[in-house]
């Protein structure tokens, strides 16, 4: 499980965050109060971030950055 803080890269994306594959951020939510979402910051721009909100995954679609 990831933790708030953890460097964490999008390595198998569910087909709607297909175009985050890749892509490196830092988890900025734990997923207790979203219903497992991981929200993840970094790997939109900081406007993109700012309108749309700041993505969501599952543990599964990402790991671990080096």
């Amino acid at each position: 499980m990831f933790c708030k803080g953890d460097r964490v890269t999008v390595t198998n994306p569910n087909p709607g965050n297909a175009r985050y594959r890749g892509k490196t951020g830092t988890v900025v939510d734990d997923g207790s109060k979203s219903g497992g979402l991981l929200g993840v910051k970094g790997i939109d721009g900081r406007l993109a971030e700012a309108v749309k909100g700041i993505p969501g995954f599952y543990a599964e679609e990402l790991s671990a950055a080096n």
